[in-house]
């Protein structure tokens, strides 16, 4: 790619913005959804609610070091498709269990737990990512895209997601999320 050209014309930049977008603006769903669950499906207390939280933040602060050295190693493009499958995977088995009525709060824990270690895998990959597929040049395009899709998904993706769980339902919007990042991680792929 020629140094004046705009990254609206590189092919595999075109797909990780898009498939981002997709990812980030179907995470709002999940992020409003998981505790409509467990205060008004499961009953959570503050206490419940509090832990749940823990147990998705925690590998935040429990692998992220450990988390930047491993990816440093290896090629980031398949650790961001694994992390993108694995999330589906996840919410995926939530969204069953949910339908089955047999959802309780040990499961979130640990399938937020699980979410965790994928994102903080995947976020570091994110980060050293974009310097591989972009040229130096376009580097603060391409952070201006990706960052300018972020912040209107995380502006209008809370809203849509409320109207979605009054809809439809709580499961149906994680499904969503689930559906999201399936099509991010083939978008990744291709």
């Amino acid at each position: 790619m020629k140094a004046e050209e705009t990254l609206w014309r590189h092919p595999d930049f075109m797909k990780f913005w898009v498939a981002q977008t997709i990812s980030v603006f179907g995470s709002q769903f999940s992020a409003l959804a998981l505790p409509i669950i467990a205060a008004l499906t499961l009953g959570a207390t503050p206490g419940e609610m509090g832990i749940l939280t823990a147990a998705e933040t925690a590998p935040f602060l429990l692998i992220g070091l450990f988390a930047g050295v491993w990816v440093d190693r290896i090629p980031r493009r398949p650790i961001l498709i694994t992390g993108d499958l694995g999330r589906a995977a996840v919410l995926g088995v939530v969204v069953l269990l949910a339908l089955g009525k047999v959802l309780r709060m040990p499961h979130l824990y640990l399938f937020g737990f699980l979410f965790g270690i994928l994102t903080v895998i995947f976020d570091v990959a994110y980060q050293a990512y974009l310097p591989v597929l972009v040229r130096r040049e376009r580097l603060v395009e391409g952070n201006s895209k990706l960052e300018a899709s972020r912040s209107t998904a995380q502006l209008s993706g809370p809203g849509v997601a409320g109207v979605v769980i009054q809809v439809l339902s709580a499961p149906v919007a994680i499904a969503l999320d689930a559906v999201s990042f399936l099509i991010s991680g083939a978008l990744i792929g291709t």
